[in-house]
């Protein structure tokens, strides 16, 4: 019996390639005040940003609760085993809320713990989706999640460190607050907490930036990559040329996904993200 895979709206999947592999999503909170929205559900990229500007709340984000994870859990298909894999403990507490939910469904249930965020987070989803489907074991897809998180990253170009110290999730940017204006932040996630890698003043040199951290950081080559952003599709085309169409990568590539609005909400709107998967 194949195992079914779970992940958490943060994974920045695209919902026609969730489909295909019979990943179930489960969203994640967004909140303007008191009304509360589901991620990708009750509320888009395009209608968040327009509410970022105009709201005169600041938004802010939370996990799904236990019983939406024993819902969901309930209504994956079959009654086989189940990995549900989610977005970094150290940014979110989904992971916890996902064990909880699981400890009231009677079926096998793993929960992992990313290290990551957004495509960086979904390339191993979607390898633990397809191993489940071609008989891979728990144990296995387990192996598969841990692996990808040694070799998977991220990167991100912001416009401000604002959205990012409201929301509590500055980590060690919080080393580029008061530099000066007109100065673009370059940041990854390391070790599931955000870090600060450099700061530019153009997209040229900030993609110059990410070129020489993929280069660091995937000595053997790049075999998946992905393209996010904010309302920024001329940086998200700029960097697909400059940057992402010479990797020549053989596995998943997936450009011009929206950031959503759980991460928009501590990134902020111009923001522009580039994950990758290292080569073995």
């Amino acid at each position: 019996m194949s195992i079914q895979v779970v992940t958490d709206s943060t994974a920045s999947l695209p919902p026609e390639l969730s489909a295909e592999l019979g990943i179930t999503v489960i969203p994640t909170h967004v909140s303007f005040g008191t009304t509360s929205y589901r991620d990708g559900v009750d509320l888009d990229a395009d209608e968040f940003y327009r509410l970022l500007e105009t709201s005169p709340d600041h938004p802010t984000t939370s996990q799904p609760n236990p019983a939406e994870f024993a819902e969901t859990f309930s209504q994956v298909e079959g009654d086989g085993p189940i990995v549900s894999i989610h977005v970094s403990t150290d940014l979110s507490k989904t992971v916890e809320s996902a064990r909880q939910g699981a400890a009231q469904v009677d079926r096998e249930i793993l929960v992992l713990d990313s290290r990551l965020v957004g495509p960086a987070m979904g390339f191993g989803v979607l390898a633990a989706a397809r191993a489940g489907r071609e008989g891979a074991s728990m144990e296995d897809i387990q192996g598969i999640v841990a692996d990808n998180a040694e070799r998977a990253h991220i990167l991100l170009v912001v416009q401000t460190l604002e959205y990012l110290k409201r929301g509590g999730r500055i980590g060690g940017a919080q080393a580029f607050l008061g530099s000066l204006l007109n100065v673009k932040p370059v940041l990854e996630l390391n070790d599931g907490i955000i870090a600060p890698v450099t700061r530019v003043r153009t997209m040229r040199k900030a993609n110059a930036a990410i070129a020489d951290r993929i280069r660091e950081q995937a000595p053997n080559g790049v075999s998946s990559w992905a393209i996010l952003h904010a309302q920024a599709q001329s940086e998200h085309d700029r960097l697909k040329r400059e940057v992402a169409d010479g990797l020549n990568a053989d596995g998943d590539t997936l450009p011009n996904l929206a950031v959503s609005p759980v991460i928009g909400t501590h990134t902020g709107p111009g923001a522009i993200g580039f994950a990758f998967l290292a080569r073995a």
